[in-house]
């Protein structure tokens, strides 16, 4: 009895005249002067083929590697075609910098905030104090040391701001996960993470300027696209 896959050998590939069925969904097809593989399948009753190459590029062990994995996905309920356009698309994804992320959460975010002067002083403040450090990693490379060395040397004596600076760069990072840039843990979350590093900012004493302390200068709102450079 023939087997259900696999059932073409490579001269019989190399010869073919017509189009030849592997099994297990794997088809040659003759188009023209060329020989092409073709995964054809059905799925919520609707007949549907998936190309993987032209041969010889493609060879008749490589195309069955392809089909496995694509009968693989069918078993699971996944599309092969939508699947294969999804880590197309995941690929061609550009992982930003932190600095592009920020300045790209600000455009966003700007027209829900309260005033411009939120904006500026959004940007005043990563500009200052995270940039330096991670501005240019990309957020996937951004870890809870980075933030740490942001926090650190701040946040007793300018307590209020090194809690601004935090809470600004979990959300930068918040908005970089929902966009699919970067998956798992936020190393700027503060409960569970940085909490159990740093004392409660209304249990610091703040000793700087008298208890009070100096804000930075906010950058001009005209400025914040220059936030990438």
């Amino acid at each position: 009895m023939a087997k259900s896959i696999e059932r073409l050998t490579d001269r019989q590939v190399k010869n073919a005249k017509k189009n030849l069925n592997d099994g297990g969904n794997l088809w040659l097809l003759l188009r023209r002067n060329t020989k092409v593989w073709a995964f054809r399948y059905t799925l919520n009753g609707k007949a549907r083929k998936a190309g993987l190459g032209s041969y010889p590029t493609i060879s008749l062990a490589e195309a069955r590697d392809t089909a496995v994995q694509y009968r693989k996905w069918l078993k699971s309920g996944i599309d092969p075609l939508d699947e294969v356009r999804r880590i197309e698309a995941e690929s061609k994804r550009v992982i930003p910098t932190f600095t592009s992320a920020a300045a790209r959460f600000i455009l966003t975010n700007r027209h829900q905030w309260k005033n411009r002067k939120h904006a500026k002083q959004w940007v005043a403040t990563l500009r200052t104090y995270a940039k330096p450090v991670m501005g240019d990693k990309l957020v996937t490379e951004v870890t809870t040391e980075d933030v740490q060395k942001i926090l650190s040397p701040i946040w007793n004596s300018k307590t209020e701001t090194a809690k601004r600076v935090q809470g600004r760069i979990e959300r930068v990072m918040d908005w970089a996960t929902a966009m699919k840039f970067r998956a798992g843990d936020n190393p700027a979350r503060w409960k569970g993470n940085l909490d159990m590093i740093y004392p409660a900012p209304n249990k610091v004493k703040r000793t700087n300027n008298a208890g009070t302390e100096k804000h930075h200068s906010a950058m001009p709102y005209t400025d914040v696209p220059n936030f990438y450079s």
